[in-house]
C-alpha cells in the first residue's frame, strides 16, 4: 500500500504541474478529478464495510475421520461497490493437538451479491476440528485505502474415529455370574431368573413360564416376570484418553487407541455381546455408561469423550489413580477391554494391581518399528497392539483447500 500511496502522490505531483504549465480548461479537470477520485475510493469502501455481512456453516454431522468435509462461508453484500482483493483471516485446530494453525484467503466480494466460500478440510485423527474467523480486510482497486471488519466468527466439527483396526473374530465366552455376588443392570431386562427385573400384564408371545401365578390370582389378571441383566453378561471398555509423548506422535497414537474402541463398539453388537464404557472425568473420576446392545446408542457415549481435550502429562497420576481406583471395584465386569495410546510403566502397575488381572485386553497403540507386544507373556492380561501411522507419514494434517467462489442471484465469480 505504501508503494502505491508514493506512486499516486507523485501522479498528484505531475497533475498540479500539468495545471501550471498548461493554461486551459483540461488540466483543472484533470487535477480536481485527481483530487476527488481517493475520495470516492474512500467512501465506497466505508459504504461496503457498513453493508457486508458473513455467516459461517459446516456439513452435515457425524463426520468419519479420514473424509473431507467442508465450512461454508457465506458473504452477502447488498451495496453497489465491489472489490476484487479482500483477505480474510481464520485460524483452526483440532483437540488432539491442541495446535493453532492461521490461514489468510484473498477473495473477490461481488457486489449486490450473495456468494460462499467452501473451505474443505482432512485431517488424519479424530477428535474436535475448531475454526475462529478473525477479521476481513478489503483494499480498494489501487491499494490506496483499506477497511477492517472484525469478525469472531466460531464453529466446530466432531470427526468420529474410523472402525478399520482389525480386532479378534471371537470373544471368549462370559462366565455365568454368581447368584450371591452378581450386580444387576437398573435399565435394561435379562434372562437371568435369579433376580426380577420388572413385571407386566400378559401380552401376547410372552412365555408361559414367566407368568407370576401367585400374583396373578391376587389382582384377577396374568403378570409376567421381566428377569434380570448381570452387568457380568456384557464386558467394560475403559478408555485410556491421555497424551504421552511429543506431537504429533501423540496425537496419533490417542487416534489409534480410540479407532480401536470404535472397532470393538462395532465388532461387539454383531456377536450379541453388551457392553458399557467408561471413561476419566476431571470433575467426577471414572464414569460409567448404562449397558449397550448397539452402536447408536453407545456411540452418543464416545462423542462425549471426543469434546473434551486428552488429558495432558500433568494429570496423568490423579487419572491413572482413579483407574486404580475403579478397578478395584469392577469385580462384576468378566472381561475389561482397554484401549490406551501408550502401555507405559505406570498403568502396567495398575493393571497389575487390580483384582483378576487376566480378565483384561488391553489395545495399545504402538508404530511399525515397535516390537509385537502380544508376544510377551510377563504380563498377566492380554495384548492387543494396534498399528498407527509414523508422524514423518504425516507432515500436514489438516489440508485447507479454497474451492472457486460460486454467487447466488448473479454469475460465477
Amino acid at each position: 500500500m505504501t508503494r502505491a500511496k508514493l506512486l499516486y502522490a507523485a501522479l498528484l505531483l505531475v497533475l498540479v504541474l500539468f495545471y501550471i504549465l498548461y493554461i486551459g480548461k483540461l488540466s483543472l479537470e484533470l487535477l480536481l478529478f485527481g483530487l476527488g477520485f481517493p475520495l470516492v475510493i474512500w467512501l465506497g469502501l466505508t459504504l461496503l464495510q457498513r453493508t457486508v455481512r458473513m455467516q459461517l456453516s459446516h456439513s452435515k454431522e457425524p463426520i468419519l475421520k479420514g473424509n473431507v468435509f467442508q465450512w461454508v462461508l457465506q458473504i452477502t453484500n447488498r451495496s453497489f461497490v465491489s472489490v476484487s482483493e479482500a483477505q480474510l483471516s481464520l485460524e483452526y485446530t483440532n483437540s488432539m493437538t491442541g495446535e493453532v494453525t492461521p490461514l489468510t484467503l484473498t477473495i473477490p466480494i461481488l457486489a449486490r451479491n450473495s456468494q460462499r466460500i467452501r473451505l474443505s478440510f482432512h485431517t488424519v485423527t479424530c477428535g474436535v476440528m475448531q475454526i475462529r474467523i478473525t477479521g476481513l480486510v478489503m483494499y480498494d482497486a489501487l491499494r490506496l485505502f483499506k477497511k477492517k471488519v472484525p469478525l469472531n466468527l466460531q464453529d466446530s466439527v466432531l470427526v468420529m474415529p474410523s472402525s478399520d483396526v482389525l480386532v479378534p473374530e471371537e470373544w471368549p465366552p462370559v462366565p455365568t455370574a454368581e447368584t450371591d455376588n452378581a450386580e444387576y443392570s437398573k435399565v435394561k431386562a435379562g434372562d437371568d431368573p435369579s433376580e426380577i427385573f420388572d413385571l407386566h400384564v400378559y401380552r401376547e408371545g410372552d412365555l408361559i413360564s414367566r407368568i407370576h401365578w401367585k400374583l396373578s390370582s391376587k389382582l384377577d389378571m396374568l403378570m409376567v416376570k421381566e428377569y434380570s441383566l448381570p452387568l457380568s453378561s456384557g464386558c467394560l471398555l475403559v478408555t485410556d484418553y491421555r497424551l504421552s509423548g511429543e506431537q504429533p506422535a501423540a496425537a496419533l497414537q490417542v487416534d489409534t487407541a480410540l479407532s480401536a474402541l470404535y472397532s470393538v463398539m462395532t465388532a461387539l453388537p454383531e456377536q450379541d455381546i453388551d457392553f458399557a464404557m467408561t471413561s476419566y472425568r476431571s470433575e467426577t473420576g471414572m464414569a460409567v455408561s448404562e449397558l449397550y446392545d448397539d452402536l447408536a446408542d453407545a456411540a452418543f457415549w464416545l462423542r462425549e469423550i471426543l469434546k473434551t481435550t486428552p488429558v495432558p502429562e500433568s494429570g496423568h497420576a490423579r487419572m491413572l489413580q482413579a483407574m486404580q481406583d475403579f478397578l478395584d471395584t469392577s469385580h462384576h465386569y468378566e472381561r475389561v477391554l482397554i484401549f490406551t495410546p501408550q502401555l507405559d510403566d505406570a498403568l502396567t502397575e495398575v493393571l497389575c494391581a487390580a483384582p483378576c488381572p487376566e480378565r483384561f485386553t488391553v489395545f495399545t497403540a504402538v508404530s511399525s518399528g515397535e516390537i509385537h507386544l502380544d508376544d510377551d507373556l510377563s504380563q498377566p492380561f492380554r495384548v492387543v497392539p494396534v498399528m498407527h501411522l509414523n508422524p514423518e507419514q504425516t507432515a500436514v494434517h489438516f489440508a485447507p483447500a479454497v474451492e472457486q467462489v460460486t454467487a447466488e442471484g448473479g454469475d460465477e465469480a
